[in-house]
């Protein structure tokens, strides 16, 4: 099966011109679509054609050197009998589903940047651009929940491996009403912690085992519900990586963990002794105290001490003598890292500790250095955007923002996008943006990608470039009625 899953094509969905020069500055295609006009919407790979009953796919043009791109109808897809499904970060057509399945018992399980896990009464679906896409029969069990389910023949449970996408028997007695899913292959129930399956781990020496055949019991607990996070969780104050075939087991205090983000696929987690670094699917000890690639944060600068806060990198700032000065942007230098312990700031860099005496903003409009003021600053899950003093930044460029309620301003959960309760600011993928000066300073402008006067109580993403309140879809900056599709459209909470 091909799921479209076209990053490329992410930059220019509303983009529907090349960008040029160094400031890769572009024009945006505004589509807030009224009821009567809808005669086209871009979603991922596809442009939907109402009026035409047409779905296009987009396909790149030219020769040796790519050229462009345009939409051709698909002639896989009868726009009569055809479901648009909106599966986490996978948005398709039913025809490109691998398997037959019941569209309206049909949820989710799981799902991240690269697969989802499904369901329906029959069968579990497993599709993923990577490898095969799995069909797991389950006809002939009941579901305890989406990861347990109990033979009708036998009465034995059976559980979903994450890692080879079967059914496995539940070797160890558990709690059957209160057994639940923390993920990868961990289950808890009222008693304690559990991995099931085949599993490594590391032994007395140091060294991970061979895979152990045997689910066992992790940890007794009684009542204990685990705090998840996207990459790690915790257990009776005790914490684990998540990983698809290896118990990690981190020597961390769950209760002084601060997470920093370094870029989408790179984060780290320390207490103040221990660090551990992201490796995309989990925390590791690869990079714990000195070792390995996040040995750079040297945590020895910090530990033992009583560690307040660590700010991400990704939060411009420079050094200016014994001065750290926020909104200060150099893409060709990366000052350290910035931490508060003890009360005092520090600034820690090639291997060194350095108090800092100020800490400044550098306020672009009057082109001066400020005393910085915490609580004014709101960082946001968005490449290069930052908010001060209900003003916008983007890489320490002010942001022309009158058309947005700043003080109000706040992001949509899991999603690329930016709301004032009445507003809504697409501030993803953008490609490029326009400018304008006023007087002699010059402000990034991303007008065109606001939708005004949209936003409900209601609205929540489908995945990082794809909101809805069931009412609606908004893809980037296009906005359209799922009933003005004229279409039959499949949203997998």
């Amino acid at each position: 099966m091909k799921i479209v899953k076209l990053i490329t094509l992410m930059n220019l969905v509303i983009v529907l011109a090349s960008c040029n020069g160094q400031e890769a500055k572009s024009n945006h295609q505004n589509n807030q679509l009224s009821t009567d006009t809808v005669s086209q919407f871009v979603i991922e790979g596809y442009m939907i054609m109402p009026k035409l009953k047409e779905v296009r796919a987009y396909k790149m043009i030219g020769g040796a050197n790519w050229d462009g791109f345009t939409f051709e109808k698909d002639p896989k897809i009868d726009y009569n009998k055809t479901t648009l499904l909106a599966i986490g970060n996978s948005i398709f057509f039913k025809e490109y589903f691998p398997f037959k399945f019941d569209l309206d018992k049909l949820k989710i399980i799981l799902r991240d940047e690269f697969y989802f896990l499904c369901r329906d009464d029959k069968n579990i679906y497993y599709t993923s651009e990577r490898i095969k896409a799995v069909k797991v029969d389950i006809s002939n069990f009941t579901a305890v929940n989406d990861f347990v389910y109990k033979s009708k023949t036998d009465g034995k449970l059976y559980f979903l491996d994450i890692k080879s996408y079967e059914l496995a028997p539940v070797a160890i007695p558990v709690d059957e009403p209160s057994l639940k899913h923390i993920a990868a292959n961990y289950f808890y129930d009222k008693n304690g912690l559990y991995f099931f399956g085949q599993h490594s781990k590391i032994n007395s020496k140091g060294y991970y085992d061979d895979h152990v055949d045997k689910s066992e019991k992790l940890m007794n607990g009684s009542n204990i519900v685990p705090v998840i996070s996207k990459k790690y969780f915790s257990y009776n104050n005790q914490v684990f990586a998540i990983d698809d075939s290896s118990i990690k087991k981190l020597n961390i205090d769950q209760r002084k963990i601060i997470e920093i983000k370094i870029n989408d696929t790179e984060s780290f987690i320390t207490d103040g002794k221990s660090i551990y670094s992201d490796l995309n699917y989990g925390y590791d000890d690869s990079g714990r105290n000195e070792n390995g690639y996040y040995g750079i944060w040297y945590p020895s600068l910090y530990s033992n001490t009583n560690l307040q806060k660590i700010l991400s990198p990704s939060l411009y700032f420079q050094r200016e003598g014994k001065a750290v000065v926020f909104n200060k942007y150099n893409p060709n230098t990366f000052p350290g890292l910035f931490v508060k312990t003890d009360n005092k700031n520090y600034l820690l860099t090639d291997k060194k500790k350095v108090e800092i005496e100020q800490v400044l903003f550098y306020n672009p409009e009057t082109k001066k250095n400020e005393v910085f003021e915490e609580k004014y600053i709101k960082t946001y899950a968005l490449d290069g955007f930052m908010q001060y003093k209900n003003k916008l930044y983007f890489n320490g460029m002010p942001v022309e923002t009158s058309k947005l309620k700043m003080d109000k301003l706040r992001q949509i959960p899991e999603s690329n996008y930016l709301t004032d309760g009445e507003s809504i600011i697409y501030l993803g993928n953008i490609g490029g943006y326009s400018s304008v000066t006023k007087g002699d300073l010059e402000y990034a402008v991303f007008d065109e990608l606001i939708l005004k006067n949209v936003f409900t109580d209601k609205m929540k993403a489908v995945n990082p470039d794809l909101i809805t309140d069931g009412i609606s879809l908004i893809s980037r900056a296009q906005i359209v009625k799922i009933k003005d599709l004229h279409l039959n459209v499949k949203i997998l909470e």
